[in-house]
């Protein structure tokens, strides 16, 4: 009987079967590398995007900063919460700059901590910003914010100009909610705690309150007319020569007994009536020495309105008391109380855009400019002080007892420590 022959199909088969599995699990791991692989295309994605995010956030957190800092500068007085404050708080420019009056060189008074001077860090729940502007060598880093919500910070930083009257404004924008968790030198640590900074530069300059600030206790563009006791004019400071007065019109009832100037001098040379460059048609007084015509000098950022109805003392005492130094009262105004605003370390400029009438005795350390005419009224027999300088724009009466001080300090400040902050055009940087 033959030998039958087994058939080979079925180890064949299993041999395929193998094969098979094999191309299936290598392709599922190649499937498997591409799932892996796009997945990490995708993470690294999502990396990239997270962090042009945290960046875009940073850059306006810190331009947003910058802002505020302007603004404060230009503000009134503060607490420590930066928070407006209507008696006894500071100025921030007062608290954090020293700018001298004699030559507007600007030293900083900064902060013991870090060299910030102020921050402030998102505050989700009010939506605004908790801030905070501490005494001078008090400052501690923040306390972290609650949550995992991401929540940016800014620090304001400054250094001195090389210019007098200027300074160099910093900004750090911080996706982190502690601001010195970003101004470290730590650039790996920030990196792992996905920090994002960004640093705003800007040259800001100091405008004048009064650009040219006169000579001369007193100018009136038209006539000047005394009566009663008489006015005195007191200027004893070499610097100005002793001048006492220049107008453009003319006098009448000057009492010359009540004229002091520096010993020695003529009250002819010290004394001017129907100045020519006052005289002269379409001579705008004001913009001569304030440095802009009203309805532009109006746009100072540091100027504030004071609105009042009948006496504007104490709405003017309020405001000064406030931090605010250039006020300005639109329309007449008038001011016949027992006051005084001002000193002279820290003078007060006081303008109204049309006719000014002063009665009774007071002491107003500064400037008082009247766009239109002034009225002076008081026979008290109290003391009408004026330290400073008065400026009309058209002519003045005065009846009874007052006297007009010039200051030299007071005129240093007005020029060179008083007025608004406002950006250097092109001088803004900013610093990944």
């Amino acid at each position: 009987m033959p030998t039958m022959m087994r058939s080979p199909l079925p180890s064949r088969r299993r041999e395929q079967g193998a094969a098979t599995l094999v191309v299936v699990m290598m392709l599922f791991l190649v499937m498997a590398l591409l799932a892996a692989y796009a997945n990490r295309g995708l993470m690294f994605e999502q990396r990239i995007a997270g962090s042009y995010a945290r960046a875009a956030l940073s850059q306006e957190v810190a331009e947003g900063g910058l802002e505020w800092a302007l603004a404060q500068l230009n503000g009134p007085a503060i607490d420590a919460n930066c928070k407006p404050l209507a008696v006894g708080g500071k100025r921030f420019a007062d608290k954090y700059l020293q700018i001298n009056p004699a030559d507007r060189s600007i030293a900083l008074t900064l902060s013991s901590y870090n060299g910030i001077l102020a921050d402030c860090t998102r505050d989700a729940a009010n939506l605004g910003w908790a801030c905070r502007c501490p005494d001078i060598n008090t400052r501690v880093p923040p306390a972290a914010a609650a949550g995992t919500d991401l929540t940016p910070s800014f620090g304001i930083l400054a250094q001195a100009g090389f210019r007098g009257g200027t300074i160099e404004l910093r900004s750090l924008g911080c996706t982190d909610s502690v601001v010195d968790h970003c101004n470290s030198s730590d650039i790996g640590g920030r990196s792992k705690q996905q920090m994002a900074l960004v640093r705003f530069y800007s040259k800001i300059a100091l405008v004048s309150a009064v650009r040219t600030p006169p000579a001369a206790p007193l100018i009136v563009k038209g006539d000047l007319g005394i009566s009663g006791t008489g006015l005195g004019l007191h200027n004893t400071d070499p610097r100005s020569a002793g001048s006492l007065l220049a107008i453009g019109g003319t006098w009448s009832g000057m009492n010359d007994s009540l004229m002091q100037s520096v010993p020695g001098t003529s009250l002819d040379q010290v004394r001017v009536q129907n100045d020519p460059t006052l005289s002269l048609p379409g001579t705008d007084v004001f913009k001569m020495y304030m440095g802009a015509a009203s309805p532009r000098y109006f746009q100072h950022p540091s100027l504030r309105t004071v609105t009042c109805s009948g006496d504007c003392s104490d709405a003017l005492l309020t405001a000064y008391n406030a931090g605010t130094r250039i006020l300005w009262v639109a329309g007449s105004m008038n001011f016949s109380s027992n006051k005084t605003i001002g000193s002279l370390a820290d003078p007060v400029l006081i303008i109204a855009d049309g006719d000014i009438s002063l009665s009774g005795p007071f002491v107003i350390n500064g400037m008082v400019v009247a766009t239109g005419s002034l009225g002076w009224n008081n026979t008290t027999g109290n003391p009408s002080l004026i330290n400073g300088i008065v400026l009309v724009g058209k002519g003045m009466q005065t009846s009874g007892a007052m006297d007009i001080v010039y200051q030299q300090a007071i005129a240093d400040q007005l020029s060179n420590r008083m007025g608004s902050f406002v950006r250097v055009p092109g001088s803004w940087i900013d610093n990944y």
